[in-house]
Order: structure tokens, then C-alpha cells, then sequence
């Protein structure tokens, strides 16, 4: 009997060292798995930082404004004086310049230039298929005219509109524009 006793209790205190070191183990898996999941987590919040800074840029990119490509580009244009009370503007006068529609980070612009020398820079808004442009004054300049374009797109391949010149004289001349594209 003492035998078996001391078998049993021998077992009993084996079992137990081996109850322990499992126990150690898991212990040591349990910290290992905490680790990794705690990585995990740290991972899933850059993605989902990425994700946002990546959706802001988008955000940002949509908000800068950009031509359309039916208008983008180099454009021909004729004006013809419809009316004036000014001495420097006839009625019937046609003026014909180059203009070309561009964009920066700063907006939409038109320049216009006349014969390779007058260069008019315009500030441009699109409102669907409406162009509203406004002359961006020189300060270095004494012409002070104010410049009013509106624009309507006819088409892939024609832009109509008005053109308004105010000069601080109280002269007035309105022309018709039309644009056709430059066909290089």
C-alpha cells in the first residue's frame, strides 16, 4: 500500500510540474499573441490613416479647377464692335486675336494675344457650359478699362459670346466674340 502511496503521490506532483509548465507555455503564447495583436492593431489604424490622408488628397485634387479638354488649348478669335460711345471703338471694327485657355494651381485663365505683342490676361470661371472672364488689371499699367467676357459653348468646335470694355471715361463698347480652335 505504501508503495502504491508513493507512486500515486509521485505521479501527482509529475503531473503537477507538467500542469505548470504548460501552464508557462500558454502563458508565454497568450504574451506572444497579445504582441502580435496589439501589431495588428497598429497596422489596421495606419491603413486606416493612409486611407483618410488618401481620400483628403483626393478631396483637395477635386477642388482644383481645371479646363475641360473641349475647351483646353489654344482657341482663334474674332471680334466685331456691335456698339459704342467711345471715341477709340468704332461700330464694325473686328479685332481678330489668339487665345489660349490654361489652368494652375491658382485657378482657370485665358491669355489673349493680339498681332504677337498685346497680351490680356483673363481670370475665368466655368458654370456648366457658361465662360465668365474678367481681365486681370496690371498694376504697372495706366490703362485702367475693365474687361467683361461671357461665353457660352456652341459645341466641340465653336464659343459664342459677349465682350464688355468700361473704361473709368464712362465709354462703353460691346463686341461679339466667337472662338473657333486652333487647327495645327
Amino acid at each position: 500500500m505504501i508503495l502504491i502511496f508513493f507512486l500515486v503521490a509521485s505521479c501527482d506532483s509529475k503531473t503537477k510540474s507538467d500542469l505548470q509548465e504548460r501552464e508557462k507555455v500558454l502563458v508565454q503564447k497568450e504574451r506572444k499573441f497579445a504582441q502580435k495583436e496589439a501589431e495588428y492593431e497598429a497596422l489596421l489604424n495606419m491603413r486606416d490613416s493612409l486611407r483618410l490622408t488618401k481620400s483628403k488628397l483626393l478631396i483637395i485634387d477635386t477642388i482644383v479647377q481645371r479646363w475641360p479638354d473641349s475647351i483646353s488649348g489654344q482657341w482663334n478669335s474674332r471680334l466685331v464692335c456691335r456698339s459704342s460711345n467711345c471715341n477709340s471703338y468704332v461700330i464694325g471694327d473686328q479685332r481678330n486675336e489668339h487665345w489660349v485657355f490654361f489652368a494652375d494651381s491658382t485657378g482657370l485663365f485665358v491669355r489673349a494675344t493680339s498681332h504677337n505683342k498685346n497680351i490680356q490676361l483673363f481670370k475665368g470661371t466655368l458654370q456648366g457650359n457658361q465662360i465668365i472672364l474678367s481681365k486681370l488689371l496690371n498694376r504697372d499699367t495706366e490703362q485702367m478699362a475693365k474687361i467683361q467676357i461671357n461665353l457660352e459653348m456652341l459645341g466641340s468646335k465653336i464659343i459664342k459670346g459677349t465682350q464688355i470694355i468700361q473704361t473709368k471715361a464712362d465709354c462703353e463698347a460691346n463686341f461679339s466674340v466667337e472662338l473657333t480652335p486652333n487647327e495645327k
